[in-house]
Parts: C-alpha cells; sequence; structure tokens
C-alpha cells in the first residue's frame, strides 16, 4: 500500500485477511506471506500495527470490571427506559 495511491490487489487481499492473521487463525504459510509483505510494504505495515494496538486496547478495556454504583446506576437508568 505505497504513498497515497490506491491499494494494489495484493494489498487488499492482505487487509481482507489482516484481523485473521492477528488472531493467529491462518495457515503457518499464509502467516509468512502476510508478515513478508507487512515487513515491506510501509502502508499495510502500518495498518497492521495500528489494528494491533487497537486489538491491544480493546483487550485491555474488557478486562476493566465497573464499580458496582457504576452498574447500579446504569441497571436503574435501563428499568426507567423500558418502563416508558
Amino acid at each position: 500500500m505505497k504513498g497515497a495511491t490506491r491499494p494494489s490487489a495484493r494489498c487488499r487481499a492482505l487487509l481482507l485477511e489482516l484481523s485473521q492473521y492477528l488472531d493467529g487463525e491462518l495457515t503457518p504459510a499464509r502467516r509468512r506471506t502476510i508478515e513478508r509483505h507487512i515487513g515491506d510494504c510501509t502502508g499495510c505495515g502500518t495498518m497492521a500495527g495500528r489494528l494491533r494496538k487497537t486489538l491491544s486496547a480493546c483487550r485491555a478495556a474488557s478486562e476493566t470490571r465497573l464499580p458496582r454504583a457504576v452498574k447500579s446506576r446504569a441497571a436503574a437508568r435501563i428499568r426507567a427506559l423500558l418502563r416508558h
């Protein structure tokens, strides 16, 4: 995905598999192919890095537990909305 030009067919194919790659769901051969491309293509490498950071932040956020008071207020608000 070089520069500001339109991504190549190879880049578009890689981007369709990027989530599967980051989740470890591809065959070893396909994984190596994508890793080579990411290493050679600045645009795709940047996209992979950004998606990796986003996934990491989402996983960290899902591990955070809400305080009991926040849960109680949210439940009360939902009940109130459902009564209307």
